[in-house]
C-alpha cells in the first residue's frame, strides 16, 4: 500500500454543471486552472445529528451523519490570459463570482476630430462594441494607456465613450481601442461548478454544486505579484481513486509585478503602497427531504464589497477626511500590466483592471509606514443612491 502523495503535482479541474448538484467531470484539456501552490484546499463535511435517547450510561449513542457540505479555496495569480481580450483560465470562477461578463471582440478606431482626453469619438458602428465598465487600452503608438469606460453616448453622428482616467493626450485618428473581457455583477448567471482536485494526480476528490462566496484581491503591494483568491461553498462531495483524464493546457499569461500599477481615486493617481478588495456573496441553500444529501441547489442572496487603500498623508489637503466626514462618494480604478519591449507600450494579454464607480470611506485613521504618515482607509463599494448602478468591473486585456 502506497502512503503519502506529493501535493505540488495536484491537478485541479473546474467545469460548469448542466444540472446543479450533478457532478461534471473535465471534458477537455482547457477545463483546468493553475492555482497558486499555497492556499488551495477542499474541505468536505457532514452534519452530525445526535440521537438523544436514554441509555445505561451518561455517554451518548452513536450519532447519525446528516447533510453534506463542502468548502474550497482557490488562489490564482492576478494575471490575464496572455491573449489580448481573452478570458483567463479561471473564467468560470470569475463568472460564478459576479454573474456576467462582456467581451469586446473587434477593434474600434478613434476619430480624433471631436475627441478629448476623456471623451473619445467613435463611429456609430464602433461605439456599439462597448458597455459601461469595460476595461480597455487605448493603443496610441508609443503611449498606450489603460482605462475604464464610464459612459457611452450613441447619438448618431456624434457617438462617444467617456473614459477614466484621462488619456495622456488626445488619441490620434485611427488609433485602436483594445479587445477585452470584463466581468460585472448580475442577480443571476452564477453557474454552479464542479471542482475536481486530482491530488498528486492519483486520487480525485470532487466538490459538487459550488458557487463563489468570496473573491479577494490580495498582495497588491509594491514590487509583489498580486493574487485573486476564490472561496467557494457547495452541495456535496465525492472521492475516488483516479487520475485526471487530460494533460491540462494553461494560459500563457505572465502576472505583472505591482510596478507601474496605478490606483486612481476620482481619476487622479494616488501614491500608495497597497490596495485590497473583497467581494462577499451570501449563499442561501434550497433543501429537500427527498434529497440524499439534503441540499439540492443554492442562490446568491446578497453581495457586499469592501476594500482598503493607504495613500500617503497629504501635507496640503484634507480631501480624504472631507470625503469621510461628508460621506462623499468617489470612484476607484486600479490597473496592472507588463510593459512591452516597445517603449511606452503595454504587452497585450497582460492587463488586469478593476473599476469601482461608487465608493464610500467607512473608516479612516492616520497611521505610519516605516515612520511615514499614511491615511489608512477602509471603503465600501455600492450601487449608488438610486441602487441601479453596477458596483464593480474586473477586466482583462
Amino acid at each position: 500500500m502506497a502512503t503519502g502523495i506529493a501535493k505540488n503535482i495536484t491537478i485541479i479541474g473546474v467545469k460548469n454543471e448542466a444540472t446543479e448538484g450533478t457532478y461534471a467531470a473535465p471534458a477537455a484539456a482547457t477545463d483546468y486552472i493553475q492555482p497558486l501552490s499555497d492556499g488551495f484546499s477542499l474541505s468536505p463535511a457532514r452534519e452530525t445529528v445526535d440521537r438523544k435517547i436514554l441509555t445505561s450510561s451518561i455517554g451518548k449513542a452513536s450519532p447519525r451523519a446528516g447533510m453534506k457540505s463542502v468548502q474550497a479555496s482557490l488562489p490564482v495569480e492576478f494575471r490575464a490570459s496572455g491573449t489580448e481580450g481573452g478570458d483567463p483560465d479561471f473564467d468560470r470562477l470569475m463568472t460564478t463570482a459576479l454573474g456576467a461578463r462582456h467581451q469586446v471582440t473587434l477593434h474600434a478606431d478613434v476619430i480624433a476630430a471631436g475627441s478629448s482626453t476623456t471623451v473619445i469619438r467613435l463611429s456609430d458602428a464602433h461605439v456599439a462594441y462597448f458597455q459601461v465598465g469595460d476595461i480597455v487600452v487605448i493603443k496610441e503608438p508609443g503611449a498606450h494607456s489603460t482605462h475604464a469606460i464610464t459612459a457611452i453616448d450613441t447619438t448618431p453622428g456624434a457617438a462617444t465613450v467617456t473614459i477614466l482616467p484621462a488619456a495622456p493626450g488626445i488619441p490620434s485618428n485611427g488609433t485602436d481601442i483594445s479587445l477585452s473581457t470584463t466581468y460585472y455583477p448580475a442577480n443571476s448567471g452564477h453557474t454552479p461548478l464542479s471542482l475536481s482536485y486530482y491530488w498528486a494526480n492519483t486520487i480525485r476528490e470532487a466538490a459538487i454544486g459550488c458557487k463563489v462566496t468570496s473573491l479577494s484581491v490580495e498582495n497588491f503591494t509594491v514590487g509583489q505579484i498580486a493574487s485573486f483568491n476564490f472561496g467557494l461553498e457547495g452541495l456535496s462531495f465525492t472521492e475516488v481513486d483516479g487520475a485526471a483524464p487530460h494533460t491540462p493546457t494553461y494560459d500563457t499569461g505572465i502576472p505583472p509585478l505591482i510596478l507601474q500599477a496605478c490606483v486612481y481615486q476620482d481619476g487622479v493617481d494616488i501614491p500608495l503602497n497597497s490596495f485590497s478588495l473583497t467581494v462577499d456573496n451570501s449563499l442561501g441553500f434550497i433543501t429537500s427531504t427527498c434529497s440524499a444529501d439534503g441540499k439540492i441547489s443554492s442562490r446568491l442572496t446578497e453581495r457586499g464589497i469592501k476594500g482598503t487603500i493607504n495613500p500617503y498623508k497629504d501635507d496640503t489637503s484634507v480631501a480624504q477626511f472631507t470625503r469621510f466626514n461628508t460621506n462623499t462618494p468617489f470612484t476607484l480604478a486600479a490597473f496592472a500590466y507588463n510593459p512591452s519591449a516597445v517603449a511606452g507600450e503595454i504587452d497585450m494579454g497582460s492587463v488586469v483592471g478593476i473599476y469601482l464607480p461608487n465608493c464610500l470611506i467607512t473608516s479612516k485613521k492616520v497611521a505610519d509606514q516605516d515612520g511615514i504618515l499614511i491615511d489608512e482607509i477602509e471603503f465600501s463599494a455600492d450601487r449608488g443612491t438610486s441602487g441601479s448602478n453596477n458596483e464593480i468591473f474586473i477586466g482583462f486585456v
